[in-house]
């Protein structure tokens, strides 16, 4: 079995524990889309054409689980949630001008960046509505939290953007606002509609936390590595719209002092040059430094620190399936 077949098949395990569920969510997804104007069912059609693998959505549901079956509410969250991860990439694809996702076009490029702005604003904003239609104040809080803290993290990045300097803990600090901030909303949110876990919901917030720090860590990973049939979307572009993530931070630790300043005069001589032309450079240098087996080891432990948040689980069924999640989001990048 190839390395991709194994992840497959890791998410498909996952998903088919709560496969009847997925199937309510997507038509909740569709009703909660559904509406508008001519254009916005136009775009949210193209939308759900490119869908995700529907991770965040299943752990929800995982957390959400138990012997009496899965609340009907946390079938709404689970579209809202997915609606609100949607709206982050409309808008992420339009400051940077992204091409393509998930093997189509962006909105921003296939609509403009005007429609894209405005379509990211009404999916968060259907979103929250959803959720206040139907009462579930304590998951429009979280995720009104959430999105400002990823909000924040947009800042962030823009004002680290270029900037060679850049420590690790600054980048984990926007990793956390940026992905792990929804990945730990969504595991809680779940859990709030478990009565088995009432006396532990902690840890599933703490759990989710983790796991979205080894999701972006891997997905940064994923610009040196990956397959762009696989990521819908083209390798080094991390580096070409100006962020510099983990492989390349930690390349440049570890690099000797004399070949980090040959590295950095050779970006810094050509300053009018595109980004993108650097790119080979840069590849060359953070695999010459061990900067993705440093950033693997990074979220292999950070994994590891995922599942044991799941000790006080009662039982080991649900969380056997969580330690698959985390399994499943490492062995992406492997």
């Amino acid at each position: 079995m190839t390395l991709l077949n194994r992840e497959r098949s890791q998410l498909w395990r996952l998903q088919q524990i709560v496969a009847p569920e997925l199937k309510r969510f997507e038509a909740e997804l569709a009703a909660v889309m559904a509406g508008g104007t001519p254009l916005v069912r136009e775009i949210c059609d193209h939308l759900q054409r490119g869908r995700s693998k529907r991770f965040r959505p299943t752990l929800l549901l995982l957390a959400a689980k138990h012997d009496g079956g899965i609340d009907d509410r946390a079938i709404l969250a689970a579209a809202c949630v997915e609606l609100v991860h949607t709206a982050t990439l409309v808008h992420d694809d339009s400051i940077d001008e992204a091409a393509t996702r998930r093997g189509l076009p962006s909105v921003n490029r296939a609509w403009g960046d005007h429609a894209a702005l405005i379509m990211g604003d009404y999916l968060y904003a259907k979103a929250i509505d959803a959720l206040c239609c139907s009462g579930l104040d304590e998951a429009v809080h979280r995720l009104v939290r959430t999105t400002l803290l990823m909000s924040q993290a947009e800042m962030m990045q823009l004002e680290l953007r270029r900037d060679l300097g850049t420590s690790e803990e600054q980048y984990l600090q926007v990793i956390e606002y940026k992905t792990a901030s929804l990945i730990q909303t969504v595991c809680d949110i779940g859990a709030s509609f478990n009565p088995a876990v009432d006396g532990c919901r902690g840890c599933f917030g703490d759990f989710g936390r983790q796991v979205g720090l080894v999701f972006q860590i891997t997905d940064d990973v994923f610009d040196f590595l990956g397959d762009e049939r696989h990521l819908g979307k083209p390798t080094g572009q991390d580096w070409e719209e100006g962020r510099i993530t983990l492989p390349l931070i930690a390349a440049l630790q570890r690099a000797p002092a004399a070949a980090r300043a040959e590295f950095e005069a050779a970006i810094a001589e050509r300053p009018d040059a595109p980004w993108r032309s650097h790119w080979p450079r840069v590849k060359s240098f953070v695999a010459a430094h061990g900067g993705v087996d440093c950033a693997l080891r990074l979220a292999r432990r950070l994994g590891e620190e995922a599942k044991a948040r799941l000790e006080p689980l009662p039982g080991d069924g649900q969380r056997r399936l969580l330690e698959i999640a985390v399994d499943y989001v490492i062995n992406r990048a492997h």
